[in-house]
């Protein structure tokens, strides 16, 4: 049965007259600083009013309206990337992966994430039953999860340019002017199609994450790393055995997701090397989706040639 999930799961405990403490800071400092102002500086009538005015409203401000949050907003806004080339020192700071290998992210904090990627079933022409054990399923994933998670839900323009690829080339192998010829117009309707309804395909991943100083990590290990960590001789070793024992969890973690999300129905694989790099490259301009790959349109063009380069050899 469908249920409504909560939007904001924070508490604050409210420590007088139902304010929160950090509520009862902001009117504590904003109104001290206007009873200074009033009572002990000798300034003109009107210029009190005003100063006192001011840190009023920005007392209340900062207690009820989040004016802090704001200015931290703001912060980050100036000082974040906004424009950066693929070479720039700035993006390479934003981006966290330090590099991909064994079909991992290793992120500059030297944790670990997989990344499964999962094909959705349509949910709403399974009968109740199904409906029913879907959910049940689902559920059971949740419950067995002893670590976060992160679901990512991606919506991208529709690309069927290695659907149409394939087509035409086995179009092109019956040599049939005919079928060629309803082959282009069905080319040119779907392609017309998609661009003017611009029609959309929603990617669906769940990143695994692993951390060697995670709760979950024995401290026997925790206290190795840490020695380890003033041992030149040793930090070799000590690198790779926790690597291996990071990448051992990792698999673990990653096995439990994809057999209790195959138990949902979902069709579920894990992200290569390869794939990961195209998964990451997507999220910049001038990248654009062909089936689970990610190409530059000047790779699609050079696919186009050769298919095209092969026909005429053949």
């Amino acid at each position: 049965m469908p249920y409504e999930i909560p939007q904001n799961l924070k508490y604050k405990e409210k420590i007088a007259f139902g304010l929160t403490f950090w509520q009862l800071f902001w009117l504590g400092l904003f109104g001290g600083l206007s009873a200074v102002i009033f009572f002990r500086l000798e300034l003109n009538f009107f210029l009190k009013a005003f100063l006192v005015l001011f840190f009023v409203v920005l007392g209340v401000g900062f207690a009820f309206f989040d004016f802090f949050g704001f200015l931290q907003t703001y912060n980050n806004y100036r000082k974040g990337v906004r424009k950066a080339g693929f070479f720039d020192k700035q993006l390479n700071d934003f981006v966290e992966v330090k590099k991909i290998e064994d079909n991992v992210l290793f992120l500059r904090n030297n944790s670990l994430r997989a990344v499964l990627e999962v094909t959705p079933i349509n949910f709403s022409i399974l009968s109740v039953e199904e409906q029913r054990a879907v959910i049940s399923a689902y559920k059971d994933f949740l419950n067995s999860l002893d670590f976060p998670v992160q679901i990512v839900v991606r919506t991208v323009s529709l690309n069927l340019d290695d659907y149409l690829f394939d087509l035409r080339k086995n179009v092109f192998e019956l040599n049939n002017l005919e079928l060629e010829k309803q082959f282009e117009s069905f080319k040119d309707f779907i392609q017309g199609f998609i661009e003017e309804n611009s029609v959309k395909n929603r990617l669906f991943y769940v990143v695994v994450p692993f951390s060697l100083f995670s709760r979950t990590q024995p401290l026997k290990d925790f206290f190795v790393s840490f020695k380890n960590l003033f041992s030149k001789e040793k930090e070799k070793t000590s690198f790779v055995l926790n690597k291996e024992i990071a990448l051992s969890q990792l698999n673990v973690r990653v096995g439990l997701c994809a057999e209790k999300l195959k138990a949902c129905g979902l069709f579920v694989r894990r992200l290569e090397d390869e794939e990961l790099f195209g998964l990451l490259a997507s999220f910049f301009d001038s990248f654009i989706e062909s089936k689970n790959n990610y190409f530059f349109p000047l790779t699609l063009l050079e696919k186009f040639c050769g298919e095209v380069n092969e026909e005429k050899e053949e």
